[in-house]
């Protein structure tokens, strides 16, 4: 019996090192996948010197990854299938070096996009001598929104929900929120927001109960995506990282879509203070 590690491959491990010590080797291998390409402008490409260009078309041609064509050098089969599985792989680590620990907060068994997709992404944490400016910018962000979507077990700050009453009452902003159970019933236990809730649906907001687990908390604004710190103990619920990604963007999207269409649309009324005492009642 091997282990997972027994199992790979030495000569694997040897083609990813070739590629991974040379940033040259990448970016020719990327421009032959475009398409054929003259040694001249691969030249002007890399600005690799002529030697090393040469000795590395060489060195691919060698391996089965490039082949010569009356139009210059191209990709074979297989040196597109290798590269297009190993810039994912080194974006990916990229990814990883920005995120850091806030790659905790990406919801594994629901994040179905590679992680490579967030290389671009921002991790946006409270300090010591700016505890609010977070909370500032979240406000900020939705203050211009036009389009909000959220999938949550969180509640937001007054001042958010405040702004959020507010742009859909004034008409400036549609609004989608997938809520679980557990919040829904911990919001209407709170008489300084519900009234803020009651009116949010009553101008167009849609709000939904999933009765399950949310395994994260994805915010769409607009051409934004922020996913919140999940861990319950940091006690810093604005911390969160922000992408504008499209392909994270479509994941959330798609994501709160396929929780809103297994809850439960909430009316005005669940935020009134006959819902709750009824609630407490049946309980």
């Amino acid at each position: 019996m091997t282990t997972e590690t027994e199992a790979i491959s030495d000569d694997a491990l040897a083609d990813v090192a070739y590629l991974s010590r040379s940033r040259n080797r990448i970016t020719i291998l990327e421009a032959l996948r475009s398409g054929p390409h003259p040694s001249g402008r691969l030249e002007e490409r890399t600005q690799a010197s002529r030697s090393t260009l040469e000795r590395i078309l060489t060195e691919l041609e060698e391996r089965g990854w490039a082949e010569r064509s009356p139009d210059g050098y191209v990709t074979t089969p297989v040196g597109e299938r290798v590269i297009g599985e190993f810039r994912p792989v080194v974006t990916a680590m990229g990814s990883i070096r920005t995120l850091g620990e806030a790659v905790a907060w990406l919801p594994d068994e629901e994040l179905s996009i590679g992680l490579h997709h967030f290389d671009d992404a921002t991790v946006r944490r409270t300090t010591p001598n700016s505890p609010m400016a977070e909370a500032t910018y979240l406000l900020e962000l939705m203050r211009e929104a036009s389009v909000f979507r959220t999938l949550t077990y969180i509640a937001p700050p007054l001042s958010l929900l405040q702004s959020m009453r507010d742009s859909v009452v004034e008409g400036r902003m549609t609004a989608t929120n997938v809520l679980t159970d557990d919040l829904v019933g911990y919001l209407r236990e709170r008489p300084e927001q519900t009234p803020y809730w009651r009116e949010y649906v009553e101008a167009g907001a849609r709000i939904y109960c999933y009765r399950g687990h949310i395994p994260c908390n994805v915010f769409v604004v607009d051409e934004t995506v922020l996913i919140a710190n999940n861990d319950p103990d940091s006690g810093h619920p604005c911390e969160f990282i922000e992408t504008t990604d499209e392909t994270v963007r479509s994941w959330g999207r798609e994501l709160i879509e396929t929780y809103r269409r297994n809850s439960e649309r909430l009316t005005p009324e669940t935020f009134t203070e006959e819902s709750r005492m009824s609630a407490e009642h049946t309980s």
